[in-house]
């Protein structure tokens, strides 16, 4: 997207492809990324007293996320929040001197400030040995265009390049197929979806002309 943008063209409208079960979204939820991080001792595993165990003290950080309600809105729902991937520790009879996790948000509010707050507020007091460490990235839900008429209307909780493509024009998101399937062992797209959404973006490009 980041050369598309750098072309400098103009759009009336753009769609964009995204399983949306064959329907007209109308908004998806927002995202915010961070780190966490572990700061242990390293030390011998017979002798835990002398050393500071990374990975115990992550597990009980994000613990303490996970059990927290995010602020959340009618249209979007649920603010969520998903630990994607731990590392740490280098063998198992060494206490762990470091711990890593990152972690994605799916924000259901535009208020990443405060979302930020209560997460570092929670990861802070679970241990004075965690750090947090949120990226550059971070947007609220985003609405989109659905002023097309013979389409039900639906709100995904997933993220897109909507808000990536810089411009003044209708956004308009559809698809076949079900994110509900996404990233599974049995991801899969029917052929009668396939075809059925040639019609579908048949209608979006005769009523965006």
């Amino acid at each position: 997207m980041k050369a598309v943008n750098a072309l400098a063209l103009s759009w009336e409208a753009v769609i964009f492809g995204e399983p949306t079960e064959l329907k007209l979204a109308r908004g998806h939820k927002g995202g915010l990324g961070f780190n966490v991080t572990a700061r242990g001792k390293a030390g011998h595993s017979g002798y835990p007293e002398l050393g500071r165990n990374a990975i115990d003290i992550l597990v009980q950080g994000l613990a303490k996320l996970q059990s927290i309600e995010l602020p959340g809105s009618k249209e979007f729902g649920a603010t969520t929040l998903n630990v994607g991937t731990i590392r740490g520790g280098v063998a198992a009879n060494v206490i762990a001197q470091d711990a890593f996790a990152t972690v994605s948000v799916r924000l259901a509010v535009d208020n990443s400030t405060r979302i930020r707050q209560i997460i570092e507020q929670v990861v802070l007091e679970a241990s004075p040995w965690l750090e947090v460490d949120f990226s550059s990235y971070a947007i609220g839900p985003v609405q989109i265009d659905h002023d097309i008429e013979g389409f039900e209307t639906i709100v995904v909780s997933y993220g897109t390049d909507i808000p990536s493509l810089k411009g003044n024009h209708k956004k308009y998101l559809y698809g076949p197929g079900s994110i509900l399937v996404a990233h599974s062992d049995h991801e899969a797209l029917n052929v009668s979806d396939l075809l059925e959404a040639v019609s579908g973006y048949q209608i979006l490009v005769r009523e965006a002309l």
